[in-house]
């Protein structure tokens, strides 16, 4: 049986896993889930991820979410190149583990919460219904998103291309596309500052071509309509 995954190319981890699985390789047959539409609130998804989150995989009847569990368990259930996750060296493992672990808190909450806050604030669409903003506790994310950035370039990168060395890895995708979301909302100066993650970025998106791109359009319809609506 083919893979099959469940997405939607809006969402960041969505997106890095579709480029995973793309650029390692992999196939899969499409299950397209799209949130603003709140199609996974409907009862035959929910039968398989009571979460009712994306991304997922049934994989011969093995279901599994959570974008970092399934990057793994990809990378060792169809035995990819060990760049993408290592297998044999257990600090070059422990590196890309590192990332997975502290990008959670301090890359996906910060840049999702930013993301979602701005686009409640301007745009209405299905459950994600208008908000007003809370300028003070937007201010406090922008600074944590800034002090992440920093750590990626100083921390993680510290001289390598990547955060695991000369090669991509499941790391490097998953903080790319993290990133990459709140330019849709015209917030990509709390990265654009920082030469070393610019041109780490660049790295890595150059490394999934010609998938990011094709990925990355569902976000640029959003940051069309964000740009084009009235604050």
């Amino acid at each position: 049986m083919v893979l099959e995954f469940y997405y939607d190319l809006l969402s960041q981890p969505c997106r890095a896993v579709y480029l995973f699985l793309k650029a390692a390789g992999i196939d899969f047959e499409p299950k397209v889930i799209d949130l603003l539409k709140g199609e996974h609130y409907q009862p035959e998804f929910v039968k398989k991820n009571p979460f009712r989150k994306v991304p997922l995989i049934d994989d011969g009847g093995f279901i599994l979410a959570e974008s970092v569990a399934i990057m793994r368990y990809i990378a060792i259930q169809y035995n990819l190149p060990e760049h993408w996750y290592p297998r044999a060296d257990a600090r070059s493992q422990a590196r890309v583990d590192e990332f997975l672990n502290w990008q959670h808190l301090c890359v996906r909450k910060h840049c999702v919460e930013l993301f979602l806050s701005l686009f409640r604030s301007r745009i209405g669409v299905g459950r994600f219904t208008k908000q007003p903003i809370d300028q003070e506790k937007i201010q406090a994310v922008r600074e944590e998103i800034a002090k992440s950035v920093t750590h990626i370039a100083d921390y993680f990168l510290n001289g390598k291309p990547f955060i695991a060395g000369d090669n991509i890895s499941a790391a490097d995708v998953l903080g790319v596309c993290e990133l990459a979301q709140i330019a849709a909302v015209g917030e990509e100066a709390l990265y654009a500052n920082n030469e070393v993650v610019v041109a780490w970025m660049e790295r890595v998106r150059s490394k999934l071509q010609p998938h990011y791109d094709e990925s990355i359009g569902k976000l640029d319809g959003v940051k069309k309509t964000y740009e084009n609506a009235k604050e």
